[in-house]
């Protein structure tokens, strides 16, 4: 779906189907009716000629298709949540530690390393081996 270039967001009054100008710019969904982004194009393909312009178009909700795959890996990540609830304070703060010590020997790019908790460590372990 193509996203309209628009001077001003407006939004639909729900009463009347108005449109209600909203400001210069929006970014977001409102009441799940419309979606609004601010993006960049250009102007006769010559990036030079460049601009910012906001675009809308009407909310689309997302489709979940409840695949067998994707049924399994929800339940495998519910299985490494409630495992994860389960640890002991003193067993969660042992992975927040291996999390801490993992971040402080990232090597030689620091960079484009991403700091990840004590969760997401345990989580990312849990799921290889399961």
């Amino acid at each position: 779906m193509i996203m309209a270039i628009v001077e001003f967001p407006t939004y639909p009054d729900p009463v009347t189907g108005k449109e209600i100008p909203i400001g210069s710019e929006a970014r977001g969904s409102i009441a799940k009716t419309r979606t609004y982004q601010m993006t960049t194009v250009t102007i006769d393909g010559d990036m030079q000629n460049r601009r910012r312009v906001q675009q809308q178009k009407a909310y689309h909700a997302p489709v979940q298709p409840d695949s067998e795959a994707q049924l399994a890996c929800r339940q495998d990540f519910r299985g490494g949540m409630a495992a994860w609830g389960a640890l002991s304070p003193e067993e969660k703060e042992i992975w927040n530690a291996l999390a801490r010590l993992e971040y402080e020997n990232r090597g030689d790019n620091p960079g484009t390393y991403r700091v990840r908790s004590g969760c997401n460590l345990f989580m990312s372990d849990y799921l290889l081996t399961y």
